[in-house]
């Protein structure tokens, strides 16, 4: 006799028969919106990933950001989970058709509002897609208690209008 129990399926990690985006497909940039996300001692900028390729392709909704100083070396800074993903976050992909844009904010505590608190200052952003680096300069202030890494607040991605 047939189960009445829903079938157990995987959800399929990207779109159907869209390929994940590569380095090659996508530009990426940043963008402040004029100061869109400063204020309270916090600062912030958009990260904006541009298909400039020919063909629709995937990209994961939360993608690995790490930040480098001048001298091109890794900055102790850790994204925060999303408050209410816990232990998450699930996020699905987003489909990027050729000539489209995707936007996720990058938030940060900009003041040296911690006690014995710690500042680093960022001046390129990296976008890991699978094995490879997306790369672009930025210029952040960002602060956070001594003795951790410096936290700072990650979207998801979402369409650019």
């Amino acid at each position: 006799m047939p189960s009445s129990a829903p079938e157990n399926r995987a959800m399929p990690a990207f779109t159907p028969n869209v390929p994940a985006c590569t380095a090659e497909m996508i530009t990426l940039a940043t963008d402040d919106r004029g100061g869109d996300l400063n204020g309270m001692s916090h600062a912030g900028t958009y990260l904006v990933l541009t298909n400039k390729s020919g063909q629709a392709c995937t990209l994961l909704g939360l993608p690995s950001v790490s930040m480098k100083d001048a001298k091109g070396l890794v900055l102790p800074v850790k994204r925060q989970a999303p408050v209410g993903m816990h232990p998450g976050p699930v996020v699905v992909p987003l489909r990027l058709e050729p000539g489209a844009s995707a936007r996720a904010s990058l938030r940060w505590v900009s003041g040296d509002v911690y006690d014995n608190g710690r500042c680093v200052d960022a001046a390129r952003v990296e976008v890991r897609m699978g094995n490879q680096v997306l790369a672009t300069g930025m210029t952040g202030h960002l602060c956070g208690e001594s003795g951790q890494p410096v936290a700072f607040e990650q979207s998801p991605l979402t369409r650019n209008t």
